[in-house]
């Protein structure tokens, strides 16, 4: 039990030491903490979720059956993405203004559109960029398939449109219909056969005409049918109205029947006249846009919270500054104990590697937790970012965080040979955090054998549980949890290894 205390007597020395190693370097201080932050911080306000707006060049032909403007509203339609520039004709000189930089984009509409229809063939709108990011390139090929649905869109708006246009022509027959239903009915009534057959014929003209323009408007009929609530808009109702229309009428003139049955017959047609009238109606009260596009999506999150951009990048700026603190100081501390000779002492001395490498832990633990406590307070007091976990959890997390980062941090220091050396690997492991730990791109991107790579690192298991706790209000990942600690133990088993061999091969 005295050796025990006395160890960790030996090991606390080390606490004040180390404190005053770091205190004496307020600029490396800085440099590590306030650079890297304000680094992330100024990117973090500055920039923007927005695609980029492109200066759009339309190469219309004088012949085209599509006009310039028309074209022009399909890409205004949607946002913010295409300016329009303006338009020509001349195709060579739009494609020299895009290689001078004056415009950014260039939409030649399809040639000889009619007859590439007519081959059952798509028109095809061709897109011209001088971009070589494939991001951007990929950015304008979407661009492209959204500026060809909505000038799809636009065509069926007309094509309904004119359909509800043509529908207004059915409704002057349909009255007239109605009228020489009356008109017959008088006539069987008053018993003038020469008059009802006169107005008899006039109203089968009238079912000829209204049967020819409503069975050619069918398929339009057809998609007002998916935007109803109700039964009413069924075609295949229309369609038995039609036949049962025709078949009275019909019926009507060739077999005229007793004056009870002819008035029953016309009380039908007239009937019918009335459902088709309704049929008409509500199509025609129908927006063409709601008719070709009657369906559109909303999303709503059942989180807690919606956080912004730099909200959610957040927890990952604070993991990964916290390891590259505790790697860069760790890295630099045994290498610089060996530099100085200061190992020398330690192998004469009763003082042990674990002894002194405990030490070490705790001292940068401690100086650690205290910075992690600054920057968590800054985050969410000061740039209010959410947090609705538990602090406890959230503390738990940052202090494994900080100890696997330690474990990193001694065995690149006891591997190095100088400074230089120590800090030229603390810098290939903030590189490797950056691309592979999730903080640029989601690891679901990335290889699955380069995953391992993301694993290995303390950021990684920081992102995914200070997220988890700070954005969710969920406890953390206890598997991803003891994944961190584990790693950590087996650093601080290795560095200790390599410890007992420096001491012991110290001259």
């Amino acid at each position: 039990m005295r050796n025990f205390f006395r160890g960790i007597i030996r090991a606390s020395s080390f606490f004040r030491k180390e404190i005053f190693e770091i205190l004496r370097q307020p600029r490396l201080v800085a440099t590590l903490i306030v650079g890297p932050f304000l680094i992330l911080f100024i990117f973090g306000i500055g920039y923007r979720a927005e695609g980029r707006t492109l200066r759009t060049l339309l190469v219309v032909q004088s012949d085209s059956p599509i006009a310039a403007q028309d074209i022009q509203q399909s890409g205004e339609t949607m946002g913010a993405q295409l300016t329009y520039a303006g338009a020509t004709g001349n195709q060579a000189e739009a494609l020299d203004q895009l290689q001078r930089g004056q415009v950014d984009l260039v939409i030649v509409e399809p040639g000889k559109i009619t007859s590439t229809l007519q081959n059952n063939q798509q028109a095809v709108f061709t897109l011209y960029h001088h971009e070589i990011d494939p991001v951007r390139v990929s950015y304008i090929t979407y661009l492209g398939w959204l500026f060809a649905g909505e000038v799809n869109q636009q065509v069926l708006r007309s094509f309904v449109a004119q359909g509800q246009t043509d529908a207004v022509d059915v409704q002057t027959s349909l009255q007239a219909a109605h009228q020489n239903v009356s008109a017959v009915r008088l006539a069987v009534q008053s018993g003038d056969e020469a008059l009802a057959k006169q107005k008899q014929q006039g109203l089968a003209g009238n079912v000829d005409v209204v049967s020819t323009a409503v069975g050619a408007s069918l398929l339009l009929l057809d998609s007002v049918q998916q935007t109803q609530v109700t039964s009413g808009g069924n075609t295949n109702q229309v369609r038995s109205v039609l036949a049962d229309l025709r078949q009275n009428t019909q019926q009507l003139s060739d077999s005229p029947g007793s004056s009870d049955e002819r008035l029953a017959r016309l009380d039908k047609i007239d009937q019918d006249l009335t459902d088709l009238e309704g049929q008409l109606a509500e199509f025609q009260s129908i927006d063409p846009s709601i008719i070709v596009s009657p369906f559109r999506s909303e999303t709503k999150s059942v989180a807690n919270v919606q956080p912004s951009i730099s909200d959610f990048f957040a927890p990952a700026v604070l993991a990964l500054l916290l390891q590259h603190l505790a790697v860069t100081f760790a890295a630099l501390s045994i290498v610089r104990e060996r530099n100085v000779g200061t190992m020398e002492l330690f192998r004469v001395s009763p003082l042990s590697a674990a002894e002194a490498l405990f030490g070490k832990y705790i001292s940068y633990l401690l100086f650690g937790g205290a910075i992690a406590a600054i920057l968590a307070v800054l985050l969410v007091f000061a740039l209010h970012v959410p947090m609705l976990g538990n602090w406890g959890y959230f503390a738990l997390v940052i202090a494994a965080i900080l100890f696997t980062s330690l474990g990193i941090g001694f065995v690149i220091s006891i591997v190095s040979q100088t400074d230089s050396q120590a800090v030229q690997y603390s810098m290939i492991v903030l590189l490797a955090s950056v691309f592979f730990s999730g903080f640029i791109l989601s690891l679901d991107m990335l290889w699955e054998p380069v995953r391992v790579i993301s694993w290995l690192l303390p950021t990684t298991y920081g992102t995914l549980l200070l997220r988890d706790i700070a954005l969710s209000g969920s406890d953390p990942n206890w598997a991803l949890l003891g994944g961190l600690i584990a790693i950590g133990l087996v650093l601080m088993l290795i560095s200790w290894r390599l410890m007992r061999r420096l001491i012991a091969s110290s001259q």
